[in-house]
């Protein structure tokens, strides 16, 4: 592990949930030079309150171990509190939110070797909702935007409960990830790489070892091996292995792709169509449906009024602190199942 995390560079794997962050994630993980836990949304939820914090002493380490240990997923991490607090009362000068977070980071525990550490990366599929705000704050940070076909997206979508799987909701959702994106591109074109997991799925040492030059590393043959890794640590392996993860421990392979084609009915892909737009044949997706359905747009008005809604609350919720952020949160809940009833009762 490195001695001077100061200088490491980040970057960031953005993409929808069940859009092959995770695939990513672990290929990475498996690389001695990059340090990228498993995700766990550190950095956003915790920036707003210790971005001015300069000066460390044994009990604001203690008050901030507390609020890392309150993040979901940061006990997989297996940061040990002593090293922490060594980490950062040793640390000479001030130590600023960068510094920082990069000591927590430091403390991950992989199930990989590593050597000299060269990068630090960060996986967290709500970061598709806040990719802006993270450019804002790491300005030198590269991004790797890995998209999924939209209407294979729904599928995977429907065999977890984090997303409500309603077509034109994660239609939206998924515009919306692409467009903050593309700002970033406008703004930095050399820092970002953007990816389908098409092509990852079809050529994972190509778009690999393309990652690698984007990153400045060597290409490591075990990271497409990252699977064996994990066999022979089962204990590790059971935490890579959560139920919505499962393929991880298979090969990987092209038989996700085009799922949607038997798995959606034709009003559920001509919904998506319509809200995905020009924006799905921009980021490499070719529409079944390329016509303007006004009855369908007013049809589907109710959800994207909420997805539009649920955007705004969860960015402005993200600002606030935790109390009025959820009473935002349950409000817009309510919305959504009053929606839910309704279309039942339809059906």
């Amino acid at each position: 592990m490195t001695t001077n995390p100061e200088n490491v560079p980040f970057f960031f794997i953005i993409g929808r949930p069940r859009s092959g962050t995770t695939l990513l994630r672990s290929i990475f993980d498996a690389h001695p030079n990059v340090v990228i836990p498993f995700e766990s949304p550190v950095i956003l939820n915790l920036y707003r309150k210790y971005k001015k914090v300069r000066a460390w002493d044994e009990a604001a380490v203690d008050e901030l171990y507390a609020d890392l240990s309150k993040q979901p997923y940061f006990e997989r991490w297996r940061v040990e509190k002593d090293g922490l607090r060594e980490r950062i009362l040793n640390q000479k000068g001030e130590i600023g939110f960068h510094l920082l977070i990069r000591l927590v980071y430091q403390g991950y525990q992989s199930v990989f070797d590593k050597s000299e550490t060269l990068w630090f990366g960060d996986k967290n599929p709500v970061y598709s909702f806040y990719a802006d705000r993270l450019f804002r704050m790491f300005p030198d940070a590269k991004f790797i935007h890995i998209t999924r076909d939209y209407r294979d997206n729904l599928v995977s979508l429907r065999q977890v409960t984090f997303e409500a799987p309603i077509p034109a909701l994660i239609a939206y959702r998924w515009v919306r990830a692409n467009k903050l994106m593309d700002k970033i591109i406008r703004k930095a074109p050399k820092q970002v790489y953007r990816l389908r997991y098409e092509d990852l799925a079809a050529s994972p040492e190509e778009k690999t070892r393309e990652i690698c030059d984007f990153l400045g590393i060597e290409f490591q043959p075990g990271q497409l091996e990252y699977r064996k890794k994990l066999e022979q640590a089962k204990e590790r392996a059971a935490e890579y292995q959560i139920k919505n993860h499962q393929s991880l421990m298979k090969p990987v392979n092209t038989g996700r792709i085009a799922i949607w084609k038997e798995a959606l009915t034709p009003a559920e892909v001509k919904a998506m169509d319509m809200v995905a737009g020009r924006n799905a044949e921009q980021h490499g997706y070719e529409r079944e449906y390329r016509g303007h359905y006004p009855l369908l747009w007013l049809k589907s008005l109710p959800v994207l009024t909420y997805a539009r809604l649920m955007n705004a609350a969860m960015r402005l919720g993200s600002l606030l602190p935790h109390k009025p952020a959820s009473w935002v949160f349950l409000k817009l809940q309510v919305f959504y199942k009053i929606y839910r009833k309704l279309k039942g009762k339809k059906q």
